[in-house]
């Protein structure tokens, strides 16, 4: 580079030899810091929920193939207690800009951590397992069972029928 001197004051002058040596300075740390896309994404990609567009649309990071924040559809409905978290993807047509959010992945519980409820479904009943209690509710309707054998029913009017006989058995019974 030369320099010219104008009213006492010295002014950088680039000449066109200097201009390219930058340019492809330029290109070439563009070209190291920019991975290249690929042109297809096969298989499975593991990245993060970075949030929503303006429309609802998921919003996710890819790291391994350099892309962040890309609108992604997704097989399950999310909503935004689930931003940050780590989640698998699949691609549409193998595009890497298309991706496919297949659901969350999942981590070994921490130790102190809270179990969740067990939920075991075999096609002639349901068992819901928890620690403490099981609450099922509606409106002002809730059957609360609790792991000290207690059981609440608790509602504005409770009807009971029986087809049969209906007992009600206890070490003692309090009616009013």
């Amino acid at each position: 580079m030369t320099q010219a001197k104008t009213n006492g004051a010295v002014a950088p002058i680039a000449d066109a030899r200097d201009e390219a040596v930058a340019s492809d300075q330029l290109l070439h740390d563009v070209m190291i810091l920019t991975p290249q896309l690929p042109t297809r994404a096969d298989g499975i990609a593991v990245g993060t929920l970075d949030g929503f567009d303006i429309n609802g649309g998921a919003l996710v990071s890819i790291p391994t193939l350099g892309l962040s924040r890309i609108p992604a559809r997704s097989i399950n409905p999310l909503d935004g207690t689930q931003v940050g978290q780590s989640l698998a993807l699949g691609f549409e047509d193998c595009d890497p800009l298309r991706p496919i959010i297949l659901g969350f992945m999942l981590t070994a519980p921490q130790a102190g951590a809270p179990v969740p409820a067990e939920v075991l479904l075999d096609g002639e009943r349901i068992a819901l397992t928890a620690e403490r209690q099981i609450e099922l509710r509606c409106g002002d309707a809730a059957l609360i069972l609790s792991a000290d054998g207690r059981i609440e029913l608790r509602g504005t009017y409770i009807t009971s029928y029986a087809s049969a006989t209906q007992r009600i058995l206890g070490g003692s019974v309090n009616i009013n």
